[in-house]
């Protein structure tokens, strides 16, 4: 069981105190509740975009579509630091499901930009 609240106005925080407050604690006995700032995450036009120009990108170049992925990403914002299993310090290329939507839009100016540079095609994508 999973329940979300975006807390947009007096309504949707009564519900949301209603349903804590609901919430039988003896059926569920571990639930978990985060409260942080709303961001709203990438679109999917957007993902499709940036993946289909990764695509575009590595036929122009003969490289893979992941490693095009990456050095954008890369490109963009840098790599992050993070501690594996075995308590090393490690790099790593940030995943672009968890960027918002302005994340998206820088990532994908820098997409445009490259492709522009090499000569390779930006095909458009139609959404309906």
């Amino acid at each position: 069981m999973r329940q979300r609240f975006i807390l947009r106005g007096d309504k949707v925080k009564t519900r949301c105190i209603n349903w804590i407050t609901d919430f039988k604690l003896n059926e569920n006995p571990v639930i978990e509740i985060i409260i942080r700032p709303y961001k709203k995450s990438r679109s999917q036009e957007q993902n499709d975009t940036f993946h289909m120009w990764c695509g575009s990108i590595a036929e122009h170049t003969g490289h893979l579509k992941e490693e095009i992925k990456e050095y954008l990403v890369e490109s963009a914002f840098g790599l992050e630091e993070y501690t594996n299993i075995k308590g090393e310090t490690r790099n790593r290329v940030r995943q672009t499901s968890s960027m918002n939507v302005g994340e998206m839009s820088n990532l994908l100016e820098v997409a445009m930009r490259l492709a522009r540079e090499i000569g390779a095609d930006i095909p458009e994508i139609k959404h309906e």
